[in-house]
């Protein structure tokens, strides 16, 4: 009896969407900042170096209530943000044999995986960028101290920041010194989240969800860690077009929490093998200035 193989015909339309489906996967698993500051997705397709805005919402206000009088509107107020999607990233790599790859899932993990770790890189990198934007600073050079934490809870308390989704992410060294501090590590006054956001939590310390982060920048010799609210920055993320019918590609895009990928397949005959494009269109933006902190700690 015939044994029915899998071939390109049988896997070739779907493949695009299974390495999308597993790209996210993984960006999701190797981002630290991303998954951390606000993000904003619209399925509107764009383009490199385009301009979108990012509606604002303004502050308002409780008013008393006299019987026998009409209540009292809030303005509200119209003022967006604008972020230029001004980084496309792309990854791209070569499988020999596509349909030996749909029947061997790990192989797919494997690039997919590897994939998205540098991409995940690029997007880290490019959010801690952002603190050179920041006007509040706390400098943390002779050595990152408990007082630093409160420092810095102060300037965020002063600007009315929510207290839910506060975050100190720290550069390596930066992370060595706050395990020094006693009351960061000591279970009898740490918090706790109940679980583990990510194989990068820390510890929870003055209100401040603690992650470290290979990507914070470090400038003449010093990290420049950032203490925040999720609203201090923007992730701003937007689907690529597609290529037209019969243009010899497959592709798919697929969004999750405001980051959307775009994986493109095609045959590539000098090298007799099957070829897919990772990439991704987004932009960063700092939002509100009072709701970070950059804090130097020194390069060990």
């Amino acid at each position: 009896m015939a044994i029915d193989s899998i071939g390109t015909s049988q896997v070739g339309d779907t493949a695009p969407t299974v390495v999308a489906a597993e790209a996210l996967g993984y960006l999701k698993a190797n981002t630290v900042m991303a998954r951390l500051v606000a993000r904003d997705w619209d399925n509107e397709v764009a383009e490199f170096g385009q301009t979108i805005s990012i509606p604002y919402g303004g502050s308002l206000s409780a008013n008393d209530k006299q019987a026998g009088t009409a209540i009292t509107l809030n303005q509200a107020d119209d003022s967006v943000y604008q972020v230029t999607l001004n980084k496309h990233k792309e990854v791209s790599f070569l499988l020999e044999d596509i349909a030996k790859a749909i029947a061997r899932p790990d192989w797919f993990s494997i690039y997919a995986e590897q994939a998205m770790a540098v991409m995940a890189e690029q997007i880290d990198d490019d959010l801690t960028d952002l603190y050179s934007g920041f006007t509040q600073t706390i400098d943390a050079t002779t050595a990152l101290g408990e007082d630093d934490f409160r420092n810095a809870r102060r300037y965020l308390n002063s600007a009315k920041a929510p207290f839910a989704n506060r975050f100190a992410v720290l550069h390596e060294d930066a992370e060595y010194e706050a395990l020094g501090i006693e009351r960061l590590v000591n279970r009898d006054y740490a918090e706790s989240l109940g679980k583990a956001a990510a194989d990068s939590f820390v510890n929870r310390f003055a209100g401040f969800d603690i992650f470290i982060d290979q990507q914070i920048e470090v400038s003449s010799s010093e990290c420049k860690n950032m203490f925040f609210h999720k609203n201090a920055m923007v992730l701003a993320s937007r689907p690529l077009a597609l290529a037209p019918e019969d243009m010899g590609v497959a592709q798919a895009v697929m969004a999750e929490d405001g980051i959307g990928l775009r994986v493109t397949m095609s045959y590539d005959h000098d090298y007799l093998g099957w070829k897919f494009t990772i990439d991704c269109l987004y932009g960063v933006a700092e939002l509100r200035d009072n709701h970070g902190v950059v804090v130097s700690t020194s390069e060990i």
